[in-house]
């Protein structure tokens, strides 16, 4: 279902395409126009884990950035030397090797899992003074040493497209359909967020076969010099199969929301104003979540390189699963609940530093764990290129979740999660490069009713990645 809806989305940006390419200006005839040659760019360092699609458009420096909860596109750690490549076809392979010493996210009796993996990938990204989009396409064969009855193919396919329909609209669609296992996946690495939070990837899973689809489309019209109204939905599916057993049982969960949302430039580049938005999740084999959010906004620009994004406000939730707690629990109950939800979060975008930070509060889904819960997320990442092809990454992450609801009456209550890793990238001339990390796990588990359920859990891993990459011009 989502390759066919994704088939729809080309099938739409091709008509799209055509009718921005014919709102462009007009191509001057000038000799210069006609010999210049443009040189392929060299290989972005995050191009060793796939191909980095962003770029700017400069046209739009007057207008608010969407924030990615309203269907804009969501914060990355590329370099602004990175983002501004465009017009260009890309490829190239991966070969990877990872080692996980938890693979099965258990408390005890550790299983440790060698991982190899090969994937190609091909993307094709344009952009224009009406237009700009990219279309990335990954798959491969993942390999178990310990484990080899989960080998298995995974693929990754994601659309990213923006449009300026008129001098005063503008339009947004997205997709990424994924099928993964393990350490490694198919994807790009081109920090795709399609839009309104997807499941929660806070949460640690234990190994399993992962098929997640999110599409998003948004449109905005500048109708007044300081004002700007639009409206975005989303639809985003995760789906579990061949689980293993450890962290517990999980279970599908898909989301559906729509939002609308009014800004109003307070200050030059500070943007604050109002929204609305509905979630409904719903989690196999039983249980429901509705979600009403009216927030208060704000978006700015400290200067081209820093955004900030905040927002604040009531949430309303109507809850149908197993209750967590109060008089009703372990028993499948109706449940109305009234939070505060809020958060912030900063992107610091140079030639040779990013660094993206920020603060989450909110109800949302379990992330195949629980049912709703009532999530607190901090996040950190800098990436900074220290020698020419040189290029280092730090981030850290902490969750806390704790349920509404849940799936099962034996589930725990409480998860809270810690992260913390590192890679070292290198390019070598313009299609060469490699990438080795490692990273540490801490998953808490508590409130069960089944001790089995009350545990923590930790997770080491460490992994190499070969790449080869190559780009050609599109057009002159």
């Amino acid at each position: 279902m989502s390759i066919r809806f994704c088939s729809i989305l080309v099938l739409v940006l091709i008509g799209l395409t055509m009718l921005a390419v014919g709102q462009n200006s007009p191509v001057q005839n000038s000799d210069e126009s006609v010999t210049a040659v443009r040189s392929v760019p060299a290989a972005a360092l995050s191009g060793i884990v796939g191909v980095d699609t962003q770029s700017e458009d400069q046209s739009d420096v007057d207008l608010p950035r969407i924030p990615a909860m309203l269907g804009g596109p969501g914060s990355s750690l590329a370099f602004v030397s990175e983002m501004e490549r465009s017009n260009y076809l890309r490829g190239g392979v991966n070969i990877g090797a990872g080692y996980d010493n938890n693979a099965l996210v258990a408390p005890s009796g550790q299983m440790g899992n060698t991982t190899f993996s090969v994937f190609p990938n091909i993307a094709i990204e344009q952009s224009t003074s009406r237009m700009r989009w990219s279309i990335d396409y990954a798959a491969g064969l993942t390999v178990n040493q310990r484990l080899s009855s989960r080998n298995q193919v995974s693929q990754d396919l994601s659309l990213d497209a923006e449009f300026r329909l008129s001098p005063h609209v503008n339009l947004r669609v997205a997709e990424n359909f994924a099928l993964t296992r393990g350490m490694f996946s198919a994807g790009t690495g081109s920090g795709f967020q399609p839009g309104p939070p997807g499941p929660d990837a806070t949460l640690i899973t234990p190994l399993a076969n992962i098929t997640s689809s999110q599409t998003a489309v948004e449109g905005n019209y500048h109708f007044a010099l300081k004002d700007v109204v639009g409206a975005g939905g989303s639809f985003n599916v995760l789906h579990y199969t061949d689980v293993s057993t450890g962290a517990g049982t999980l279970n599908n969960t898909q989301t559906a929301s729509g939002s609308a949302f009014w800004l109003h430039e307070l200050f030059r580049h500070d943007w604050g104003g109002f929204s609305y938005a509905f979630q409904r999740i719903t989690f196999d084999p039983s249980g429901e979540t509705r979600i009403h959010s009216f927030m208060a906004m704000n978006t700015f620009s400290l200067s081209k390189t820093v955004t900030v994004n905040a927002f604040i406000g009531p949430q309303y939730s109507e809850n149908q699963g197993v209750a967590a707690t109060g008089p009703n629990a372990r028993q499948f109950a109706t449940l109305k609940d009234w939070s505060l939800a809020g958060g912030v979060e900063g992107n610091w975008q140079k030639e040779r530093t990013s660094a993206t930070a920020g603060y989450s509060k909110r109800v949302r889904d379990g992330g195949g764990l629980l049912g709703a819960v009532r999530a607190q997320n901090v996040h950190a990442a800098i990436r900074r290129e220290f020698l020419p092809g040189w290029a280092a990454t730090f981030g850290a992450a902490y969750g806390s979740n704790e349920a509404i609801t849940l799936i099962s009456a034996n589930n725990s209550t409480s998860i809270k999660t810690t992260s913390v890793g590192a890679s070292l990238e290198r390019s070598t001339g313009r299609r060469l490069g490699f990438q080795i990390g490692y990273s540490h796990d801490f998953q808490n588990q508590s409130g069960s009713i089944d001790p089995g359920q009350n545990f923590g859990a930790n997770r080491d891993r460490f992994f190499i990645t070969l790449s080869y990459q190559w780009a050609k011009p599109l057009g002159m």
